[in-house]
């Protein structure tokens, strides 16, 4: 939590843990391990969520999910998301529509265990939603989020979550 809220530079922030990063790995590792090819059911799960105080009266809510995701690697591939989903490198993706508060990020991240075709077919979602931090701040945010439960989990693969995934 401390690391998210240096972050965005949140000082006063009042941050609340939904769940740490080792149970939110303990239950996503869970799940790889059972998952099929064409299972496409995923729990999302609240990591956290900080409530930061803005320069005027009131506070900027930052909140955090992570899931496994529908969307395979390959899928990025297809026209459709090719449009909205920019490649960070080969195995992270990052969306961010223009005007909403919230960048989703896609990681290849093998779970010892799981199906060989895991990785690529059953990749980390991981979302930000907040009304209205900067891209930087955002970026910064939810790049700290994906290392520390990439970290969490010991991805096969070694995916790498650079520091600057938005342009």
């Amino acid at each position: 939590m401390r690391r998210a809220v240096d972050a965005v530079d949140g000082g006063d922030a009042n941050a609340t843990a939904r769940n740490s990063p080792g149970r939110l790995a303990a239950a996503l590792a869970l799940e790889a391990e059972k998952w099929s090819d064409g299972d496409l059911f995923y729990h999302p799960y609240s990591a956290c969520r900080l409530d930061i105080p803005a320069e005027s009266d009131g506070a900027y809510v930052i909140e955090a999910e992570v899931m496994w995701s529908a969307l395979t690697v390959d899928s990025m591939r297809e026209p459709k998301y090719a449009k909205s989903w920019r490649q960070v490198n080969d195995q992270v993706f990052v969306e961010q529509e223009p005007g909403q508060p919230i960048v989703t990020l896609l990681v290849a991240c093998g779970i010892p265990g799981a199906a060989s075709e895991q990785e690529a077919g059953l990749p980390l979602q991981m979302t930000i939603m907040d009304p209205g931090l900067e891209v930087e701040q955002r970026q910064s945010l939810l790049s700290t989020f994906a290392r520390t439960l990439v970290d969490e989990l010991a991805c096969t693969g070694d995916p790498v979550v650079p520091a600057q995934l938005l342009r």
